[in-house]
């Protein structure tokens, strides 16, 4: 008590302002039961708060606008945790913010985080107003609306980000090896993004994309599972990638479908304590696994990644994923009338091996590039090309299919060479138009305007790769 009183004294000598001091007692009532124990360390604790106190009795009395007090006092927060981390962030409405993330809003279509200091796209979902505008993971949204984004919160972005849908929303882009900003105005949809695709693709390979990581995964990758065994797939294709994560208990539960029951999949390390999460279950049937990630994989995604790696249960392809591995909290603040939270980091994520791959982000054990970034400038002009159109509407939805049996058909199919030819001078045309692109370039084109969803999935390049790697998994399976 004397050393509050002291405080106290030091506040009141400071600043004259009411307003000022009772909020500093306030803080200083709260912080000094937690984690300040030493008298020097709380008496610099007080004499930094004098310091705020002091600082917003010149605001009040001095700056020429008249500043709201709230709006001040939330400003001071949102700069303190910015300080620490870019994952720790004051929510001052918790239950618009457990809304927001049901699954369901209003929206763009894509997830973004503070790296390096700077509003990062980490992932734009496929199909959705970001990803058709050709946002991609990484890029820098410098501006939204004009307004800069260099010192706001993830969730003053977002709120911007978010609204009405039909409505637009403008940012600026800053793009690695680009020379200029890139200005895009996106139309706000209703997302719902599933949280798990399954598709039996190939010669029997079971294919799952988990999109996040949600209370309902784990239920629909085991419905997945009984339909492979019913069909007796060869092997898996586990894709995360462009997976933003999600929850911890999920990851551990995708986790364990492929590792022996308590294996650890994952610990968490905080300032004193350690906790172990391991696989649960029962074993499960083995299948030849191939994990697909980019640099839109994070989080969770990094989890079932890392393990799978760490235990040499299957091989990790594609590019480096994001590099989020901290652990989150979040603390209801009962003072506040507001409903009002703060979202703290208080551990990070180390693979089974030791690895912490925050802001590091998990190497594959195989690098499988999906395209060049000339290739992807050239796949954005071919986004709903005319000539990819008529096309297909010449020669039907099942064209990829034709063009593959085209290509082995005899040198007397008419039909055969008839179709290879029109390919031909269709690849030709783009070449005019200065669109290069490599044979599995094109046909993946094409892939992405045909109705038949396998058609994505089976020319989609890594993909590709993963089919082919795992046929070599499945020999060397069936050599042991």
């Amino acid at each position: 008590m004397n050393r509050l009183m002291t405080g106290f004294e030091n506040l009141k000598a400071a600043s004259k302002n009411y307003f000022c001091i009772l909020l500093s007692i306030c803080l200083i009532c709260l912080l000094l039961p937690y984690g300040w124990s030493s008298k020097e360390e709380d008496d610099k604790l007080i004499e930094n708060l004098a310091l705020l106190s002091q600082i917003l009795a010149y605001v009040e009395q001095s700056h020429l606008d008249a500043p709201d007090a709230k709006e001040l006092i939330e400003g001071a927060i949102n700069g303190m945790l910015r300080k620490l981390d870019p994952y720790s962030q004051f929510i001052p409405d918790y239950t618009e913010f457990q809304t927001q993330n049901q699954g369901k809003y209003g929206g763009l279509g894509m997830t973004v985080g503070i790296r390096e200091d700077a509003l990062t796209v980490i992932t734009p979902f496929k199909d959705r107003p970001a990803a058709l505008a050709g946002v991609q993971n990484g890029d820098v949204i410098s501006h939204i609306e004009g307004e800069s984004t260099a010192v706001m919160t993830v969730t003053e972005a977002v709120e911007m980000l978010r609204g009405e849908p039909g409505t637009q929303v403008s940012i600026t882009i800053i793009r690695e090896n680009e020379s200029r900003p890139i200005e895009v105005t996106i139309t706000r949809e209703v997302i719902r993004i599933p949280s798990v695709e399954t598709e039996i693709i190939g010669d029997k390979i079971g294919y799952i994309k988990i999109n996040q990581f949600l209370q309902t995964t784990a239920y629909d990758v085991d419905k997945a599972f009984v339909d492979f065994k019913e069909h007796n797939t060869r092997g898996i294709i586990l894709d995360l990638r462009l997976n933003p994560g999600g929850l911890l208990s999920s990851a551990v539960d995708i986790a364990s479908d492929f590792l022996r029951p308590g294996q650890l999949v994952v610990y968490s390390q905080g300032s004193e304590t350690r906790e172990d999460f391991v696989a649960k279950g029962e074993k499960r049937e083995y299948f030849p696994l191939i994990v697909l990630v980019n640099g839109g994989s994070a989080s969770a995604s990094e989890i079932v990644a890392g393990a799978i790696r760490d235990h040499g249960r299957g091989l990790v392809m594609g590019d480096k994923t994001f590099g989020k591995a901290s652990v989150q909290r979040v603390f209801p603040l009962p003072i506040s009338d507001s409903k009002s939270a703060v979202k703290l980091t208080v551990a990070r994520y180390y693979t089974p091996n030791g690895v912490n791959i925050d802001k590091i982000g998990i190497i594959p054990d195989v690098e499988s590039p999906w395209f060049s970034r000339s290739e992807r400038q050239m796949h954005v002009k071919l986004r709903n090309h005319e000539k990819l159109k008529t096309f297909v509407e010449e020669n039907g939805d099942d064209v990829l299919n034709q063009l593959a049996t085209a290509s082995h058909a005899s040198r007397d199919d008419r039909e055969a060479t008839k179709l290879l030819r029109s390919y031909q001078r269709l690849t030709d045309a783009l070449i005019d138009e200065q669109i290069v692109l490599s044979d599995i370039g094109v046909k993946y084109a094409l892939a992405q305007i045909t109705k038949t969803s396998r058609d994505e999935l089976e020319h989609d390049p890594q993909i590709v790769a993963a089919m082919e790697q795992l046929k070599v998994l499945e020999l060397f399976a069936k050599r042991d």
